[in-house]
Parts: structure tokens; sequence; C-alpha cells
């Protein structure tokens, strides 16, 4: 089975335990559920906890995740001040050298070739650590989208339920099979 057909089977799972969901919450506000129902309304409540609790421990790896790419990316920035301020400095040598041509040319012709190739290797070092910004910051953007849909996934689960939050959802319904049994015994 793919993933995606894993992810199909799972929403539609997800999908009838809410309509299960719906309609045993509505026969206990009435005062109206049978035992078998409240054992499947627990069932189903349990569910619905266990598959938000999953979602919430995936959404705190993701922002682990997040906050390792955010320390890539100053220790990219990091490098990147390092880099330009040796390119600076390189650029300083190579003016000093063309200064001492006029004194001592094969000296400053071979001075002159180290030097170029040490600004060659700071480009590099530059060229490298902007990619590698690049990188982690695209990585970035992709892990923060993927927090976000799974935030926004929680909000539209815990609205669809019709829970104030979360961790009251038991206490909901169990008020709710409370005020329905006393309905019933006072009728």
């Amino acid at each position: 089975m793919s993933r995606r057909s894993r992810a199909i089977d799972r929403e539609l799972a997800r999908t009838r335990r809410r309509e299960i969901l719906g309609v045993l919450l509505s026969r206990a506000e009435r005062g109206v559920l049978l035992a078998d129902e409240a054992r499947l309304l627990r069932a189903s409540v349990e569910a619905e906890i266990a598959e938000h609790e999953r979602a919430r421990r995936t959404a705190g790896g993701y922002s682990a995740a997040v906050r390792r790419l955010h320390a890539k990316v100053e220790a990219a920035d990091a490098a990147i001040v390092e880099t330009e301020a040796e390119r600076d400095r390189l650029a300083r040598d190579i003016a000093t050298l063309h200064d001492g041509l006029n004194i001592a040319a094969r000296e400053a012709f071979a001075e002159r070739k180290r030097h170029r190739a040490e600004v060659y290797e700071a480009h590099l070092l530059v060229e490298t650590a902007e990619a590698r910004a690049e990188r982690a910051e695209q990585k970035l953007a992709e892990q923060e989208a993927t927090a976000l849909r799974y935030a926004n996934w929680l909000v539209d689960a815990q609205q669809a339920c019709g829970a104030p939050n979360w961790p009251q959802l038991a206490d909901t319904v169990r008020a709710a099979i409370r005020q329905a049994a006393e309905r019933r015994t006072a009728a």
C-alpha cells in the first residue's frame, strides 16, 4: 500500500469517526445514548485524542527541525561574515603587493600569484557559504510550511469536534453524558 493510499485511508477513517462522534454526541445530548453507543463514543474520543497526540508530537519534531535549521542558517551567516572579512583582508594585501611591484618585480609577481589563489579560494568559500545558506533557508521555509499545515489541521480537528480545547474534550463528553443521564432520571 502506497503512502498516498494510506493517507487516504486514514482520512476516510478520521471522517467516519467524526461522523460517528457527531451522531453519538447528539444522542447523548438528547439523553438517548445506549450503553454500546457510550462505549463507541468513548472509543472514538480516545482515538481522536491519540491521533491528536501523534500529530502534536510530529509538530514538535518539526519545530525542533526548524530550530536546528535556524541554527544552521546563523552558522552560515557567520561563515559568510568571516569569509567577507577574509576577502577584505586579502583585497588589502593585494593592494599592498601592487605598491611593492615597483621595488621587486619577481617577488611581487610570485606573491601576487599566491594572493590571487587565496582570493579565488575566498570567493569559492563565499559562494559555497551563500549556497549553503540558501539551501538552509529553503529547508527552513519547507519545515515552517509543514509545521503550519499540521498546526492548522489540529485547529480544524479541534473545531470539528466542537471541543473547547483538547485537554478538556474528555470532560466535555462526560458532562454531556451526565446531563443526558440526569434528564433521563428526571423524566
